[in-house]
């Protein structure tokens, strides 16, 4: 949910999130496999400025005889007509059964300059194959 418009003085920019099923809880998303995601709140081109964005959805602790954990992932949509797009936002969950929410740390980002070649391009970090690319973390 966004602040209200009229007393934030901001117009409501095009929200959505996802639900992401991970192995930990300590795992980050680097790349996402399709089969992975539970939920996207705002499927297809159903992205337009609003308060908020709810849905409903019932969550097992095991996914294949595994347990597992999820990560809801808030975005926004970037349009060129807002100035500003970034927005303080509130996130609700409500649940039948008692859950623990925890916020992942703070990603550590750095850039660097560098040029991509062949050298240096360690490709994605899953291989085609399905196996670990032990070159991934090559990449500048």
């Amino acid at each position: 949910m966004q602040e209200d418009e009229i007393t934030s003085k901001k117009p409501y920019i095009p929200v959505n999130f996802m639900l992401v099923r991970v192995k930990s809880r300590r795992d980050r998303l680097y790349e996402v496999d399709r089969d992975d995601i539970v939920l996207e709140a705002a499927e297809g081109g159903n992205r337009y400025p609003q308060r908020e964005i709810t849905k409903t959805v019932y969550l097992s602790p095991t996914h294949n005889k595994k347990n597992v954990h999820y990560i809801i992932v808030p975005n926004t949509e970037n349009e060129s007509h807002h100035k500003n797009p970034e927005r303080p936002f509130f996130l609700r969950m409500f649940a039948s059964e008692p859950c623990d929410l925890v916020q992942l740390p703070n990603t550590i980002e750095q850039q660097f300059k560098g040029k991509w070649d062949k050298g240096t391009n360690g490709g994605k970090r899953v291989a085609e194959n399905g196996k670990e690319n032990q070159f991934w973390c090559r990449n500048p």
